[in-house]
């Protein structure tokens, strides 16, 4: 009896990043690929070995019991095939990217098809991680992170400022403006940016109301629960603007808060692949400009007036 085919790679790497990572979007972001294509492999694997996977649990997709026991008879097999081929494919050109995962999901990634189609022959792998990188050890080729541009032995390119900008549902803001929103409103606030609304009512030299409270993990979150409709959310413009353009999302016009600390393109001054990852970098600076450019019409366009 002839052997039966083997699954590809990619249909397994989708399976146990869903498994070590149990978020479609984070799995999606860790290998690099929307959260189409990952559903997309993992719906192939199915049809291929000819059962489910994966089932839905309320919002999440999670492990089916048949999911679970091929994830642990692989084993650690998949992360030591990846070893393996990482050297033979970093010959080809190449740019391993490193970033946190919400930046890769809501900003990065989606408009990667825009480089592919200007440069198809320059791969783009995307790992992301919060802790920082040593570009100088590490297999990694260009960093994105936040800060204010003082990393050492690094070249640094600002791509664009962090802008603090309350949000809501539209339905939220409905009926309700100035004085009386603010003194009515839902605050949301995120743990890991716990001083954002202190600088923001700061700038605008008014003081924070005493209303009521919502606190969450992170700004995902919080922009999460400001789409449902649970108050209003202070977050980077960056990741809300797609979302007020396409109206799910309404910005206040009070003020959006221009911080210091904005998003960085890091490499080695002479990088691996020079001529790859200086594509790269030249082409997130332009995109970045072409966001800003967008984004300042999207909050002119959408944003309630404040008396």
């Amino acid at each position: 009896m002839p052997p039966l085919p083997l699954p590809s790679l990619g249909a397994l790497q989708a399976l146990v990043r869903l498994s070590q990572d149990g978020s479609l979007a984070v799995a999606a972001a860790r290998l690099g690929v929307t959260r189409s294509a990952l559903s997309h492999r993992i719906a192939d694997l199915e049809a291929q070995l000819g059962v489910a996977l994966v089932e839905r649990a309320g919002r999440r997709i999670v492990l089916t019991e048949e999911g679970a026991r091929l994830v642990a008879a692989l084993g650690d097999a998949v992360e030591r095939i990846e070893a393996a081929v990482l050297p033979l494919r970093r010959r080809r050109a190449q740019v391993r990217v490193s970033t946190v995962a919400t930046f890769a999901s809501d900003w990065l990634i989606p408009r990667l098809a825009s480089f592919h189609d200007k440069h198809p022959d320059i791969e783009i792998a995307v790992g992301s991680t919060v802790r920082a990188v040593d570009l100088a050890s590490e297999d990694v080729d260009l960093a994105i992170r936040h800060g204010r541009g003082e990393w050492p032995d690094v070249t640094s390119t600002l791509l664009f400022h962090e802008t603090l900008l309350p949000v809501a549902a539209p339905h939220y803001l409905s009926g309700v403006s100035g004085n009386k929103l603010w003194a009515t409103a839902t605050l949301i606030h995120a743990r890991s940016r716990a001083h954002d609304w202190t600088l923001w009512w700061k700038h605008l030299a008014r003081t924070m109301p005493e209303g009521r409270e919502l606190i969450v993990d992170n700004r995902s979150q919080a922009m999460a629960a400001s789409l449902g409709g649970s108050g209003i959310a202070l977050v980077d413009a960056a990741y809300a603007e797609p979302l007020i353009k396409a109206g799910r999302l309404r910005a206040r016009a009070d003020a959006p808060l221009r911080l210091d600390d904005g998003y960085y393109a890091l490499h080695r001054a002479s990088p691996r692949n020079a001529r790859a990852v200086l594509m790269f970098r030249n082409w997130l600076v332009a995109e970045s400009a072409a966001w800003r450019r967008r984004c300042n019409e999207a909050l002119s366009s959408a944003a309630d007036e404040v008396s």
